[in-house]
């Protein structure tokens, strides 16, 4: 009887095997949303961005520019030289921005009373072109050359690693389109979930970013660099100048997207004897002026932490503050702090024709005030601080520069992205590579490709690393700008 039915069965399959079949909604998710939101398109980009976590996505960084020690597990800190990643970065963030671009660019999709609900066309437009030149900075940052003008396409499955000076080139003139097509007078997005569709702070972020663009090219294209910034400095729209300016990232922790840094087992880590010297004004940097943000760093600033770069450790370390990795403690995202700095640099490089002095001190200050204002850390106004590292810059080996790269990286912890960028062009403050490094013992430039990228994307990956100085796919080749 078996024998008969399976014998029926392959009759049926055989005689029905070339028709055409409707399965009718089968393959399709009924479940889904007809047509895609962009405000959740907007915010899953944002949130996507601002919420990963693990070692890769979050801590690497810190512990290349020395803000804290790896007590186990520590290849990071040893400089292990393994594949980067950047799915994440593609996936669901850069491409989220791109899909909301896209949808505004339909002439038909545009005109949608749904689209329309989530706020004006041109602003919902200019904060997704804004957003992804934001991760399409740190993924360029990261490795040198990358996919960036197909990378978003869906139909080309290998494309193209675009040169490093063309992908800033990109992101330069997208900011800026993107800031000019803002209308402060109509509604903003409301995926929005950084300004909560404030237009006028949105047009402050763009020039902001704009400088932080236009700096990083300093030591590749210095043409480039200043035109850049004085572009955005002299812009009528004005730049982030005041806590309340600040892009501040608010973690949505009943809906499990807490802080990134809760990942963080704080038994783990440290923060390193470095980081503590500069803050005590203990002679690792040009300061020598007790800085109070110690406090929303350190967990306990009596203790000394423990000298960066060790396989083992015996002695008693620093803990991070716990406000670093509970779960609703918000992360800054690009504040007036930075800014400041940043014109204090374009100043001290003849750019502008303000006082390098002063917006120090307002960087210094404004970065004090952030520490109340994201972490509860009430550390007073900063200015004798101020005041004393504004004098630092007249005896500074390194004069005004290095007191700014200085100050630069104490106000951007725990955002060790930004600060392993800033200390890669600036090269302060100076690092001793880790004592127990297990690369070729020199600090890492950048992330080496993702694993699956010589075998899936050859043309491209060849591309990306014959651009690289040297050309081999390590942590310690240099691209464009990192001369």
């Amino acid at each position: 009887m078996k024998k008969i039915f399976i014998a029926l069965l392959s009759i049926v399959l055989l005689s029905t095997g070339c028709d055409d079949i409707d399965f009718g909604d089968t393959d399709q998710n009924v479940n889904g949303p007809a047509e895609a939101s962009t405000s959740a398109l907007l915010s899953g980009a944002i949130t996507n961005f601002s919420t990963r976590q693990g070692r890769p996505y979050r801590i690497t960084p810190t512990l290349n520019v020395q803000y804290l020690v790896q007590l186990v597990y520590n290849q990071e800190m040893l400089y292990a030289d393994g594949a980067g990643f950047w799915q994440s970065y593609y996936v669901q963030t850069a491409s989220n921005c791109q899909t909301v671009i896209d949808i505004c660019n339909d002439p038909e999709k545009a005109t949608d009373p749904t689209v329309l609900a989530n706020g004006a066309i041109e602003n919902q437009k200019a904060v997704a072109m804004i957003f992804k030149s934001v991760i399409f900075k740190r993924v360029t940052d990261l490795f040198g050359d990358v996919p960036y003008t197909e990378a978003l396409n869906s139909d080309i499955l290998t494309p193209v690693y675009d040169d490093q000076k063309k992908v800033y080139e990109g992101m330069i003139a997208d900011v800026k389109a993107a800031r000019d097509m803002i209308n402060t007078s109509a509604a903003g997005p409301t995926g929005d979930v950084i300004y909560m569709g404030d237009m006028v702070k949105w047009q402050k972020f763009a020039n902001s970013f704009l400088v932080s663009l236009g700096m990083q090219v300093t030591k590749a294209d210095a043409g480039m660099a200043q035109s850049t910034v004085t572009e955005a400095l002299n812009h009528s729209a004005g730049v982030l100048e005041d806590v309340a300016d600040d892009a501040i990232y608010t973690f949505d922790v009943a809906n499990d997207f807490p802080n990134p840094w809760e990942w963080m087992r704080p038994a783990d880590y440290g923060v390193s004897a470095e980081f503590i010297s500069a803050l005590r004004g203990d002679g690792f940097t040009s300061n020598t002026t007790y800085d109070e943000r110690i406090q929303y760093v350190a967990a306990d600033p009596s203790l000394d932490g423990l000298p960066y770069g060790y396989k083992t450790y015996e002695a008693d370390n620093s803990p991070v503050a716990g406000v670093i990795y509970a779960a609703d403690t918000r992360l800054p995202l690009l504040t007036s702090a930075y800014t400041y700095l940043q014109r204090a640099e374009a100043a001290a490089h003849g750019w502008t024709s303000e006082d390098a002095g002063a917006m120090l001190k307002m960087g210094i200050m404004n970065s004090y005030a952030k520490g109340a204002a994201v972490y509860g850390v009430e550390i007073g106004d900063g200015a004798a601080y101020a005041d004393a590292r504004v004098a630092d810059m007249a005896t500074a080996a390194g004069g005004a520069l290095q007191v700014i790269a200085e100050e630069k990286w104490v106000d951007l912890f725990p955002l060790g992205y930004d600060a392993w960028s800033e200390w890669r062009r600036t090269d302060y403050p100076k690092l001793t590579p880790a004592a127990d490094a297990i690369n070729d013992g020199k600090i890492p430039r950048r992330y080496n490709y993702p694993s699956g990228e010589a075998s899936l994307n050859p043309t491209g990956y060849d591309k990306g690393v014959a651009a690289l100085n040297p050309g081999t796919d390590n942590n310690t080749s240099r691209f464009w700008w990192d001369k």
